[in-house]
């Protein structure tokens, strides 16, 4: 679907999908999993009304990345910038797509992304390396048979419970080992099937690889081919090679394949939960597609094996940020005039309930009273619940985030 200069509209809804096989109670985007394309060229204006079908509960969807200069509003996160969009309400976003590259739209109410509450953008814009063919968005995910209920009762729960993935999906599918794990409170459809992908022979394709998962960390690679890496989130680099490419939740990549393969050749793409770093019941943590070249037979299974370094997949941090140099650099103040450090732990508080703190504060908003909207009324201080700073005129600000989570990884969205 391709909303450039443009508007349509998204209609949210609870029903029940089986992308892997076992049906669980999901929620969907136009009657889909996962949620449609969005496309459109750099400066254009977006706009998107959002109806919220779901009964009881309420929802939002924020713009993954997008600056939202002039729109903060619009950003999609309840009790920040906006109030819940309730159910049986419809409410419209419009926004500048202010950056180009690959992105993603999720919900930002409760844990509803990790119920399939989410979808790919695309913002096409100037090009650092060159290419024959866009694949496309790669979409990678965690994914749960509990339902995403789960995610926040364990989590916030009294003991707490870190729920564990059960499966692994690229572009909303992987199969799932039915016979095996089926119980009589699942319902499972084997050989559910994956993705499968289009390659041309001496063809330059571009991937645009997003970890859309609640929890994992994705290790990602095509057997046999290399991988020439071009963008990180929305941030053009010099281009550098590498096999395999590592995502935090929510962090895009975008890569370059040279179409390598004989004409009939097939191969498996792979992502693979890093079962170092996250937390998966390890059944199956590994989700594969299959690349077909332009005269392949698409019946015949792949039968390609991985060449990636096994203690590549076991490092829980991003690839090396020292290949990671900006195409356009902007250079940064050196000496911000104000240093702010941000020590996030987890912990209990009086009454036995896992929170998060950030500086000794647990974050607290309230769904009828957005921060954003205080502040238009000209609020200068506010609950410490609210954790918000107020850094004054200073022209730039410089945040250093310290992780004492003790068990896993987490990139930090600004």
């Amino acid at each position: 679907m391709s909303l450039t200069q443009g508007a349509d509209a998204f209609t949210i809804s609870a029903g029940t999908i089986a992308p892997d096989g076992v049906q669980v109670p999901g929620l969907l985007i136009n009657g889909q999993f996962p949620g449609p394309l969005i496309e459109a060229n750099w400066g254009d204006w977006i706009s998107v009304t959002v109806t919220n079908n779901l009964e009881t509960e309420g929802t939002s969807l924020h713009w993954h990345g997008f600056l939202q200069k002039g729109t903060p509003h619009y950003d999609g996160v309840p009790g920040i910038t906006q109030c819940p969009i309730a159910p049986g309400r419809t409410f419209t976003y419009t926004f500048r797509a202010d950056l180009y590259g690959t992105s993603w739209y999720h919900s930002h109410y409760s844990a509803q992304y990790a119920g399939g509450l989410f979808g790919p953008m695309v913002i096409h814009g100037p090009a650092n390396a060159a290419y024959d063919i866009d694949i496309g968005p790669i979409m990678l995910n965690d994914w749960y048979h509990a339902g995403y209920f789960s995610l926040v009762e364990g989590t916030m729960g009294n003991p707490f419970m870190l729920a564990l993935s059960n499966n692994n999906l690229i572009n909303g599918k992987m199969n799932y080992p039915c016979p095996a794990q089926n119980t009589s409170t699942m319902t499972c459809t084997p050989n559910a099937g994956i993705s499968k992908f289009k390659f041309t022979s001496g063809k330059k394709h571009r991937l645009r690889l997003i970890n859309s998962g609640a929890e994992a960390m994705q290790k990602f690679s095509i057997d046999g081919h290399k991988f020439t890496v071009i963008a990180n989130d929305f941030v053009p680099i010099v281009p550098y090679t590498t096999d395999v490419i590592t995502l935090g939740i929510g962090q895009r990549t975008d890569v370059i394949v040279e179409g390598i393969g004989s004409s009939t050749s097939a191969y498996w793409m792979r992502s693979n939960i890093s079962m170092a770093c996250s937390a998966n019941d390890g059944v199956s943590p590994n989700a594969v597609a299959a690349i077909y070249y332009q005269n392949a037979d698409t019946s015949v299974v792949p039968t390609s094996t991985s060449t990636v370094d096994p203690a590549a997949a076991a490092r829980c941090f991003n690839d090396p940020l020292a290949s990671t140099v900006p195409f356009m650099p902007i250079t940064p103040d050196p000496h911000p005039p104000v240093t702010q450090d941000l020590n996030i732990v987890l912990t209990t508080n009086a009454t036995g309930q896992t929170v998060w703190e950030m500086n000794d504060s647990t974050f607290r908003v309230n769904y009828n009273d957005p921060t954003l909207f205080e502040a238009k009324l000209g609020a200068k201080t506010y609950p410490s619940a609210s954790n918000v700073y107020n850094f004054g005129s200073n022209s730039s600000i410089r945040l250093v985030v310290y992780n004492y989570f003790q068990f896993g990884p987490h990139p930090m969205h600004m």
